[in-house]
C-alpha cells in the first residue's frame, strides 16, 4: 500500500527521522570507538546508552500522545506502566554504571547525547525548509 504524502507532510518534523539519525550517530560513534580506542566496552557502553535514549524518547512520545490529545486524555494503567518502565530503564542503566567498573563514562555520555544531537539536526532541517 502506498501513501500519498504531500510536500508539506514530507517536510514536517518527524520523530521517526530523529530516531533514524540517532541510530546512525550511535553506529558511527561505536565504530569510531572501536577504530580509534580499540575498546569494545566503550563501544558497548555508547551503544547501550544510545539505545536507552532512543527507547526512552519513543516511550515519552507515546505517553505525551496519550495524555495530551484532543478530547478525553487517556491517562490509564498502560500510560502509568510506560512511565514506570521509563524510570526502571533509566534506573537500570544508572545502576549498571555504578556497579560495573569497566563501563566507559564518556561513551555513556556520548550515547545519551546522540539523541540530543539528532533532535538539533532535525530542528535545523525543519527550520531550513521553512517549517518554523
Amino acid at each position: 500500500m502506498t501513501t500519498n504524502r504531500t510536500a508539506n507532510e514530507a517536510d514536517d518534523y518527524s520523530t521517526d527521522r530523529v530516531v533514524r539519525i540517532a541510530a546512525i550517530l550511535v553506529a558511527v560513534g561505536a565504530v569510531a570507538e572501536l577504530v580509534l580506542f580499540r575498546t569494545w566496552m566503550g563501544a558497548l557502553s555508547l551503544t547501550a546508552a544510545g539505545l536507552v535514549a532512543m527507547i526512552n524518547f519513543r516511550w515519552l512520545e507515546v505517553i505525551v500522545h496519550r495524555v495530551v490529545q484532543p478530547g478525553k486524555a487517556r491517562f490509564d494503567r498502560w500510560t502509568v506502566l510506560r512511565i514506570l518502565g521509563r524510570m526502571t530503564l533509566l534506573a537500570g542503566i544508572l545502576a549498571a554504571f555504578v556497579l560495573v567498573p569497566r563501563i566507559d563514562a564518556v561513551a555513556v555520555a556520548i550515547g545519551f547525547t546522540t539523541l540530543v544531537v539528532a533532535l538539533v539536526i532535525e530542528g535545523l532541517r525543519h527550520a531550513r525548509i521553512g517549517g518554523g
